[in-house]
């Protein structure tokens, strides 16, 4: 997109956005913080009115425009005035393949870095598959826009595109700045609420969580410093997946809180630990106008769940509802500053958890002039954490997809394909089984459990002894239970 040279002030970048500044710096040239992906139209698309669309929303949201710019010690942020821009216009309709073609056009574009300084953040294009089937493809640094933002972005260029094709007028619609995200957090940076922030964290991290014994092993098989990663997906289907939500509710807690509950109890039975760390990432958006505004908002929570082995399922995720409710009254607190006042640099490690766990609901049941849309977030290959897993529910009607992203020095693939088979039978395994202690829940499924017994027949022990993970975890046994290199 063209933009004037005319820009408004310059601002300071939001706590949230030094955070990923920080951390981009660490790894340059690689697209570590590339969001996005693409809607699939399933209808025809009037380019012309496309483009106009597209136009109109990025009028509308400011922080589409954002530039950054080099500072003596942090970058700086104006807001570039609007230009028309020309969509991209590729056409794959008469490419042989045109799916897989287009789909290898938007990946390999999708993993191009960003320029960090005096250019936009942001890029789109409209792919033409055939008459009845357009892409549309949207990449995005996240230091300009969140997972909630992009959504919004879907909902205003599908309600701009049917007002222009119904002839309404494209009145402007109520703008919200991002740059008053910005003002609010330099507010926060120097009010008493943010002392008050840090104080909670401190006290629940007086004493450090110890290291999980999760090895680079695998490391050396790269030359780069900044090691890519692997997507593995589990696709649950709607009814499965409405089965956990009615669960969840007839047991007053959320479906985020059953599958954090999931993961505890798989990590704490197969590490031998009665806690588990993980990071969250949180909304942060406290105001219904904040909740409206694009931009980044997003930080990350580091949970810490203590509750040991002998809770049953329904009292483990009751208790984890009531100590996020805690965390999240204080999550704006920043998490890099977190880190510092930790020390955690000098215990050798960058940040309290290597997993982390993000629940993305939302809603994408949009259409264009009456055809609807489904979205495709893509993942840009570098994850650094050892382990991130996505839940995506965007759609009211479909299944959800469950995303594994793997460091590939921290895990291979056999390892992270037996994770996930464990961790789908654990759900199917909660909602039969509730009220089992922790410490005496399967979490093996019985194929798995077979083929140990196969590989250990000298023990000569009976299957069928083998109903429960208690049983199943003989000193022998131990090396097939760790789901994460000692």
């Amino acid at each position: 997109m063209a933009t004037s040279n005319n820009t408004t002030n310059s601002y300071p970048l939001s706590s949230s956005q030094q955070d990923i500044w920080f951390d981009q710096l660490l790894h340059p040239d690689v697209p570590l913080y590339n969001i996005g992906g693409y809607l699939r139209i399933d209808g025809p698309i009037n380019l012309a009115l496309f483009e106009k669309a597209l136009n109109q929303v990025i009028l509308e949201n400011d922080a589409l425009r954002l530039i950054l710019q080099e500072g003596e010690t942090l970058p700086t942020q104006t807001v570039a005035d609007p230009v028309p821009l020309q969509l991209n216009f590729y056409d794959f309709s008469e490419t042989a393949n045109a799916h897989q073609s287009a789909q290898k056009w938007m990946e390999t574009e999708f993993v191009k870095p960003f320029p960090l300084y005096n250019q936009l953040l942001f890029q789109s294009a409209l792919l033409k598959l055939s008459e009845k089937c357009y892409y549309y493809f949207y990449r995005c640094h996240h230091l300009i826009v969140d997972g909630w933002a992009i959504s919004q972005l879907a909902q205003r260029l599908a309600t701009a595109y049917n007002r222009l094709g119904d002839s309404q007028p494209l009145t402007e619609q109520k703008c919200y700045s991002y740059l008053d995200w910005v003002k609010n957090d330099q507010a926060y940076l120097e009010s008493d609420k943010l002392a008050r922030h840090e104080r909670y964290w401190l006290e629940k991290y007086q004493t450090l969580p110890a290291p999980r014994r999760i090895s680079r092993q695998y490391a050396t098989s790269f030359k780069s410093h900044t090691i890519p990663s692997q997507r593995s997906i589990l696709h649950l289907s709607r009814s499965c997946y409405n089965q956990l939500t009615d669960f969840a509710t007839t047991n007053q807690v959320t479906t985020f809180h059953l599958f954090i509950g999931v993961l505890y109890c798989y990590f704490v039975r197969t590490c031998d630990r009665g806690d588990l760390v993980i990071g969250l990432p949180v909304l942060n958006r406290s105001t219904a106008a904040f909740k409206q505004t694009v931009g980044l908002f997003a930080s990350v929570s580091p949970a810490w769940f203590r509750f040991g082995t002998q809770l049953n399922f329904v009292e483990l995720i009751q208790a984890i509802r009531q100590e996020l409710q805690k965390d999240y009254r204080h999550q704006r607190f920043p998490i890099s500053t977190l880190n510092k006042r930790l020390k955690l640099h000098k215990e050798g490690r960058r940040q309290l958890f290597d997993i982390m766990l993000s629940y993305a609901k939302h809603d994408y049941d949009i259409h264009f002039n009456g055809k609807p849309a489904h979205a495709v977030y893509f993942t840009h290959g570098f994850e650094q954490n050892a382990l991130a897993i996505f839940i995506e529910e965007f759609h009211q009607d479909d299944g959800v997809n469950i995303y594994f992203d793997y460091n590939l020095g921290f895990f291979a693939e056999e390892e992270i394909e037996r994770l996930k088979a464990r961790f789908e039978f654990m759900l199917a395994e909660i909602l039969q089984k509730p009220s089992v202690p922790l410490v005496e829940l399967q979490i093996m499924p019985e194929a798995e459990i077979h083929q140990i017994l196969v590989e250990f027949n000298d023990t000569k022990v009976d299957y069928q002894g083998y109903r429960t993970m208690k049983q199943v975890q003989p000193t022998h046994f131990q090396d097939k239970l760790h789901p994460i290199p000692p």
